[in-house]
């Protein structure tokens, strides 16, 4: 069943050609967004934002101006807003800080209900924000405005967050690489002749350099943990289910659909990951899963592998390896963490069993049939010799949905027996720390080599698992690394927590230079 996997290894090739000849065309070509000034606002978490707030100890006004300072400072170099609110935003902070000069309520009568109150916050293009552009990056909805806010922004501006801006995605959410032919390219921060990653690129980028405190992404197979990795931020891919995707495109009836795409939040900080998700689902399924409980990680059961273990996929770069053993050495060393041998060696089959779920999901919008009625041969032709008004990421994201339904049979069965194995391991108190990436961020357009590498991120949306990327430094180009922490469905709490202590071993955010 599995000697379609040999395939892969012809991508696995083509990289290793590949890649010296990107790295060569890149060379002189390299920028980093403008450094930080010493405006120390821009040091500060969601969370403690937030408090100063409630307390008038900072005004909102103040700022929403300082990010949007600091966005219409970086843009012009990583080219990740679709369409700003700056206007609407300040107007919003001022109306803001006229309610708490007003306000009666005490500072935790207002934290209860209003959270993020005054906090400015950015939001990926594909979940919708009434009034602002819902093209996500296809020419065919260029100028398409949002009417509606999607329950998960919705839920935001509830708690007091104001919107800033939508950000760059690729075409329908649809690759690796945030690129389409409305906005163009993302840059990531810390070198502009990388890629920002996908399909939440744009938040990721801003949240790289400092111009935005928190993200709304989305992740059917790693669209939140790439970018934040690449980008070196946090990000988290909630449960299944437990945030609404109401008001995302692309979006359909399918369950494996429901079960797969996640809307969660991006952050420098941690702590602001579980701030954000708690506002997401709402107090009453917050308690349920008991995200305000402080979790005891001497009890916590950690497995971990530092790859597939497959020859025929590309190697795990030496540091993200190195991080997940620092990692797993930190939980045992510092916080009492039981650390088990068990290896999940169906992980080498992720790309050929689990990418096949994905693909077989059903009544998702074709972009191809329209008023033209495309055909995918045509187009891809026309891709060839630069006519397609579709962008190649998207057509080949469609030609590989085309040969898997064609030559790869069902596999539901094997992915079930994977997701049970898995989940019967690690129990209610058990996380699996493994990498999100086998590269640091890769150059522009050469994710055309190392799609295989969405092994390691689809299995917790398959599973419908939570997990946590962890920025873990840099690599010897300075470009950031990171990890993944994934649990059982409906223990996010761990992952969190998980995410919180390493970013104590490891320094968390740290600024381009």
């Amino acid at each position: 069943m599995f000697s379609f996997q040999y395939l892969y290894s012809l991508q696995k090739i083509l990289y290793y050609i590949t890649h010296p000849i990107y790295v060569w065309a890149a060379q002189g070509k390299k920028k980093s967004v403008p450094q930080i000034s010493n405006d120390k606002l821009l040091f500060i978490s969601a969370t403690d934002v937030a408090e100063k707030i409630r307390r008038k100890q900072l005004s909102s006004e103040e700022i929403c101006q300082v990010y949007i300072d600091r966005i219409k400072q970086v843009n012009p170099v990583i080219n990740a807003v679709v369409e700003d609110r700056f206007q609407e935003a300040l107007k919003e902070a001022r109306n803001v800080d006229d309610y708490l000069t007003k306000c009666s309520l005490s500072e935790e009568e207002l934290e209860r209900i209003k959270p993020l109150l005054g906090v400015p916050v950015t939001i990926k293009e594909s979940c919708s924000l009434q009034g602002l552009s819902y093209s996500v990056g296809m020419l065919n909805r260029s100028g398409y405005k949002s009417e509606t806010d999607g329950e998960a922004v919705a839920r935001l501006k509830t708690s007091g967050a104001i919107p800033l801006l939508v950000s760059n995605t690729p075409e329908m959410c649809c690759c690796l690489e945030s690129f389409n032919f409305i906005t163009g390219y993302t840059n990531n921060p810390y070198d502009t002749t990388c890629t920002s990653g996908g399909s939440s690129g744009g938040e990721g980028a801003l949240l790289g350099a400092g111009a935005s405190l928190i993200g709304l992404g989305s992740d059917i197979a790693g669209s939140i943990r790439l970018p934040a990795v690449y980008n070196g931020v946090f990000g988290h891919k909630p449960s299944a289910r437990i945030v609404s995707i109401k008001g995302h495109f692309p979006n359909c009836y399918d369950e494996k659909f429901k079960n797969s795409l996640v809307i969660g939040p991006m952050a420098r900080y941690a702590k602001d990951l579980r701030l954000a998700l708690k506002v997401l689902v709402g107090d009453k399924q917050a308690t349920q899963l008991r995200l305000n409980e402080k979790v005891d990680l001497s009890n916590l059961n950690v497995f971990f592998m530092e790859d597939a273990d497959s020859f025929l996929e590309i190697r795990v770069q030496s540091e993200i390896k190195k991080a997940v053993r620092e990692a797993v050495k930190h939980l045992k060393t510092h916080c009492g963490a039981k650390i088990k041998d068990h290896k999940f060696k169906d992980l080498k089959y992720a790309n050929h069993v689990c990418v096949k779920e994905v693909v077989s999901i059903k009544d998702l919008p074709n972009p191809l049939k329209g008023e033209d009625d495309s055909n995918l041969a045509v187009e891809i032709i026309k891709a060839l010799l630069g006519q397609s008004r579709y962008t190649p990421n998207l057509l080949l994201y469609l030609l590989i949905n085309k040969i898997y339904e064609v030559f790869v049979s069902d596999h539901s069965r094997e992915a079930a027996s994977m997701k049970n194995t898995f989940l019967n391991h690690l129990g209610d108190n058990g996380v699996f720390i493994y990498p999100c990436s086998v590269t640091s961020a890769n150059k522009h357009n050469e994710f055309y080599s190392l799609m295989t590498s969405a092994s390691y991120m689809i299995p917790a949306n398959l599973f419908g698992c939570p997990s946590t990327s962890v920025p873990c430094g840099f690599d010897e180009n300075g470009m950031p690394v990171g990890i993944q922490i994934i649990a059982a469905p409906n223990q996010d709490r761990l992952c969190l927590a998980v995410a919180e202590e390493l970013e104590k071993r490891f320094g968390g955010w740290v600024p381009p230079k």
